[in-house]
């Protein structure tokens, strides 16, 4: 006959499973809500909702200039002058410091750009009058200044680059020289030696090599200049007269 366990085996046996089955819970309970998804109560612990931090935008150091957000309210009096034209933003901005009142520099949403600024009203109706009356004069020294530059950029490409071709000269002082063309020959950080060597090669590297092919093909802007580089300076020596007779060879065909 199978023996009966004895009545302190069975008591331990149940205490055993009571705690496996209890401990269990609890564990997996604590675990929950130590990661906060189960509240003390059993329930699903609300999620803490993630702070929108604001914006930043620069901080102005001028007393008499502050930065807003477009969204701010507009001061009384006040009204909103956009950017793009430079002589009204300029003279409404010198006018109303003149005066000993406030310029807001008005920045989008994400504070990072800046959209144009907020002048008292009489100060801008006055600077939009001046402005009219005085176009043409300021259209015609404009045009004085921009062809005294090219005539500069001229003589700098052709005295650094004797042996280059003159329609080549035409070429790069119209693109990388001209006014709003945002390239190398308008930069004031550069000297003129620098800014008409990296125009030149810009303009070799664009026009005589495979640069363009190699970006077309997938080829990352490093690598690409890398690989042409030795023919970007071959052509660039030669205009200058520093290459090799096999240089000015290259020079002449061209030319």
């Amino acid at each position: 006959m199978p023996r009966n366990p004895s009545p302190r085996k069975v008591r331990h046996r149940r205490k055993v499973v009571h705690r496996r089955k209890g401990g269990v819970r609890k564990s997996k309970a604590r675990s929950l809500i130590k990661d906060g998804k189960q509240g003390p109560d059993g329930d699903e612990a609300p999620r803490k909702a993630k702070r929108k931090s604001m914006p930043r935008m620069p901080e102005s150091e001028d007393p008499l200039e502050d930065n807003v957000y477009e969204r701010a309210l507009m001061p009384k009096g006040y009204t909103f002058v956009p950017k793009g034209d430079v002589y009204i933003t300029r003279k409404c901005r010198l006018m109303t410091k003149d005066s000993d009142q406030v310029v807001y520099k008005v920045y989008d949403k994400t504070g990072k750009r800046s959209l144009g600024i907020r002048v008292p009203s009489d100060i801008y109706n006055e600077v939009e009058a001046m402005s009219k009356e005085t176009e043409k004069s300021r259209a015609s020294a404009t045009k004085a200044r921009d062809t005294k530059f090219l005539d500069h950029g001229r003589e700098l490409l052709r005295e650094q680059f004797p042996l280059m071709p003159e329609d080549t000269l035409d070429v790069i002082l119209e693109h990388a020289f001209q006014k709003g063309s945002g390239r190398v020959g308008r930069t004031g950080t550069l000297t003129d030696s620098h800014k008409a060597q990296l125009a030149v090669e810009a303009h070799v590297r664009h026009r005589y090599t495979l640069y363009e092919t190699m970006l077309e093909n997938g080829m990352n802007r490093f690598l690409a200049r890398k690989k042409v580089w030795d023919t970007v300076q071959t052509i660039r020596q030669a205009w200058e007269g520093t290459g090799s007779k096999k240089d000015e060879c290259l020079t002449l065909r061209l030319g």
